[in-house]
């Protein structure tokens, strides 16, 4: 009896061992893709990131959004983290794997257009709503 219970210890306890491991180590990217409180715009997005990966223009009818992106927020992520912003600069949302996860908040119509435009543009465009940034 006592054999019995140590085998389905053992069966049940390994795989639920794994699975705490793997959830507490995906949430090492994670928190390190998380943006702190700070980050309310694009210009203080751009000073945390330090060196974000990209920046694209989203255009849905009349509404224009920019996103800013970064190291993916999980270790097995399909796309990088992604910080979004509105016409004005302002921080909508963010999502830490923007290839399986929409940023919250965000609806987007099947026609919205998004078009990869360089750091210095973004930079820019941004002089425009107001942010100053270098």
């Amino acid at each position: 009896m006592q054999r019995v219970i140590k085998v389905i210890c053992v069966a049940v306890g390994v795989p639920l061992l794994i699975l705490v491991g793997c959830i507490a180590a995906d949430r090492i990217p994670h928190s390190r893709a998380t943006p702190p409180k700070i980050v309310t715009d694009i210009s203080s997005c751009l000073a945390w990131l330090k060196k974000p990966m990209g920046a694209y223009r989203i255009t849905d009818g009349d509404l224009v959004y920019y996103r800013v992106t970064g190291p993916a927020g999980r270790y097995v992520a399909s796309g990088p983290s992604a910080y979004t912003f509105d016409s004005h600069g302002k921080f909508v949302g963010w999502t830490p794997d923007r290839g399986d996860l929409p940023t919250p908040g965000l609806h987007l119509s099947p026609d919205a257009k998004e078009e990869k435009i360089s750091l210095d543009e973004l930079r820019s465009e941004s002089i425009l709503f107001g942010n100053y940034f270098w």
